[in-house]
């Protein structure tokens, strides 16, 4: 079972994203995909949540932040 560290994630983002990468939109069919409406999308453009931590393939890496 994956572990996710809570507190490193943001929100107000998609969770899904957050915890299984950026696969996650691809392994669901997302009605949200592609749209202004994706909660994800800055993480999707930036590759990191609001918080500064990178989002791989597979989610959160927690020892990739940045601060801004």
């Amino acid at each position: 079972m994956k572990m996710v560290n809570t507190s490193l994630l943001s929100s107000d983002e998609c969770m899904g994203i957050q915890i299984n990468g950026l696969i996650h939109c691809n392994r669901i069919n997302c009605k949200w995909k592609g749209i202004s409406a994706c909660s994800g999308i800055n993480i999707i453009l930036t590759g990191r949540n609001s918080k500064g931590y990178r989002i791989g393939q597979n989610g959160l890496i927690e020892s990739d932040r940045t601060t801004a």
